[in-house]
């Protein structure tokens, strides 16, 4: 941007120069060919700041879409602009790949990202204006900056497709759908979820000696699965906090505290020498070992003790 108000100027100062030396014809010329030349810079430069790896769109059962996408990035950038698929967007993370997060604004529907030094750019959030409901059928209809796939709830049936897409292939009993750039309207149908099954009739009560004889060794199954279960938990555990860092044993005995369940902000708020994304790192690494688990309320990130 500096570049381009650079060259504004100095486009202006010689359009003064050679206005009072060749004359109004010759400028017009001139003007035309120094604004392509500008143009042309200015393109090459948005293009070579960023390439687009993957972009995917998952859709849910409930019509809400999770966004990724993963883009290869000039680290000689201070930050790039990357086009979000709405305005209504939650939970939104933008990392490099080395998993640490950078820093950006969102102005109307771009992200603006200073990635300074990253090679790679991921962005995660999700959307949920992308989907619309009406008479049993579902609509998604969007505006596709680049390619994009789509994978859509499993057992879904198209009813409807927009334009031909790229390719259409089936995984696990999920359609997936290679777009290109543009507008795009998919109609699908989700079959019904079968009803709970029935409960069964009643059976006949059992004598005495059989219901005594069947509750000694129920009993019996119940404790050895205990007794089994608990060793286990316990070593595991054990093997867990022998791993663990102090700052990690301190957040997990806050966790303990405040009965095995806080915001991520409180977090923040306890241990405000951990910077943010540290605490991010953190949580994100008991969450892989089993320790702790993750989910939106909100706008904001529940953690909870396993």
């Amino acid at each position: 941007m500096g570049l381009n108000i650079r060259l504004d100027k100095f486009i202006i100062f010689k359009f003064g120069l050679l206005n009072n030396v060749f004359g109004k014809n010759m400028v017009s010329y001139v003007s035309i060919a120094l604004i392509m030349l500008l143009a042309s810079i200015s393109q090459s430069m948005y293009e070579d700041a960023y390439f687009i790896q993957e972009a995917t769109l998952t859709v849910y059962r409930d019509g809400v879409v999770h966004v990724k996408i993963i883009a290869s990035v000039n680290e000689t950038e201070a930050f790039i602009i990357i086009p979000l698929l709405s305005s209504r967007i939650s939970g939104l993370l933008i990392f490099d790949e080395t998993g640490d997060l950078l820093n950006y604004d969102i102005e109307e529907n771009n992200a603006v990202i200073y990635s300074l030094g990253a090679t790679e750019v991921t962005l995660e959030y999700y959307v949920d204006d992308l989907t619309s409901k009406e008479a049993g059928l579902w609509t998604i209809t969007l505006s596709a900056p680049f390619d994009l796939l789509i994978v859509l709830p499993e057992n879904a049936t198209i009813m409807y497709l927009s334009a031909v897409p790229s390719s259409i292939s089936i995984e696990k009993d999920t359609i997936r759908l290679d777009l290109y750039p543009g507008d795009w309207e998919i109609i699908y149908e989700l079959p019904t979820l079968p009803p709970s099954p029935p409960s069964p009739p009643p059976s006949q009560p059992p004598s005495a000696v059989e219901y005594s004889g069947y509750y000694y060794m129920l009993a019996a199954a119940i404790a050895t699965i205990c007794i089994v279960a608990s060793t286990l938990l316990l070593i595991r555990r054990r093997s867990r906090i022998r791993n663990l860092r102090s700052e990690e044993i301190e957040v997990l005995r806050f966790l303990k505290d405040r009965g095995g369940r806080v915001l991520e902000s409180e977090l923040r708020e306890r241990f405000p020498n951990i910077p943010r994304t540290s605490m991010w790192r953190l949580i994100r690494r008991l969450e892989k070992q089993g320790i702790v688990r993750v989910r939106k309320v909100g706008l904001q990130n529940l953690v909870e003790m396993e």
